[in-house]
């Protein structure tokens, strides 16, 4: 059986090894970027801030820029669909009053 040190030890170890990973998978992309990717893979903003060596609070301020920006982005992406929907009404109806029918 494991004593409570013991397991505090291969705990620090894994920590280190996590680091050493993402650090490794990570090298030469943004910090904010690499946030997002660590968050979407479930982990908390204390341990990405560990990860990262920043703090948490600069996670959570990543996290809520990018998600009024995906909000953003949606929203525009929306707005496209529509005026797509729109010329293709339109054309439509020019097509139709071309060949006399309504």
């Amino acid at each position: 059986m494991m004593s409570k040190e013991q397991f505090e030890q291969l705990i620090s170890k894994l920590d280190a090894l996590i680091k050493i990973t993402a650090a490794n998978a990570f090298q030469g992309k943004p910090i904010a970027e690499v946030a997002l990717l660590l968050s979407d893979f479930g982990f908390q903003n204390k341990e990405i801030a560990s990860m990262l060596g920043t703090t948490p609070a600069y996670v959570g301020k990543v996290k809520y820029e990018a998600s009024k920006e995906r909000k953003k982005d949606k929203l525009s992406s929306k707005k496209k669909q529509a005026e797509k929907r729109q010329k293709q009404q339109a054309k439509g109806v020019e097509q139709k009053d071309e060949q006399g029918t309504v």
